[in-house]
């Protein structure tokens, strides 16, 4: 009998992290989320050190608007879809700190910052 007390509430456990790793089907899953978030720092980064020292005429805020455009155009989302999972994603730290992990390791990569383009998936 102790046995399945055991059992049941290791199954018990077991199923609870599975269901607070499961997003809900209207949220940018956490892969294509930390793509997104990926892209979106890089273009960020491209205006503020490239675009803007180039052209000191251009409108900062526009400019930094175009680009994040620009990448949910590319990614084939909204903003209102980029938005929702953001603020779920804030809500579940445990789901965003997996996200920002991976971003800071892809940081860390060399490859990946010399030759950006490996950093496209097949989504």
């Amino acid at each position: 009998m102790r046995g399945y007390s055991y059992l049941l509430g290791f199954l018990l456990l077991v199923c609870s992290c599975n269901s607070s790793q499961k997003v809900p089907k209207e949220i940018l899953p956490p892969e294509k989320m930390e793509t997104v978030l990926w892209d979106l720092m890089r273009s960020g980064a491209l205006v503020n050190n490239f675009i803007l020292s180039k052209d000191s005429t251009l409108d900062k805020n526009q400019e930094h608007i175009k680009w994040v455009n620009r990448v949910l155009t590319f990614h084939q989302i909204t903003e209102k879809q980029f938005k929702k999972s953001f603020s779920y994603y804030q809500e579940h730290p445990e789901l965003m700190s997996v996200i920002m992990d991976s971003i800071s390791k892809r940081e860390e990569d060399p490859v990946i910052r010399l030759n950006p383009k490996q950093n496209l998936r097949a989504e």
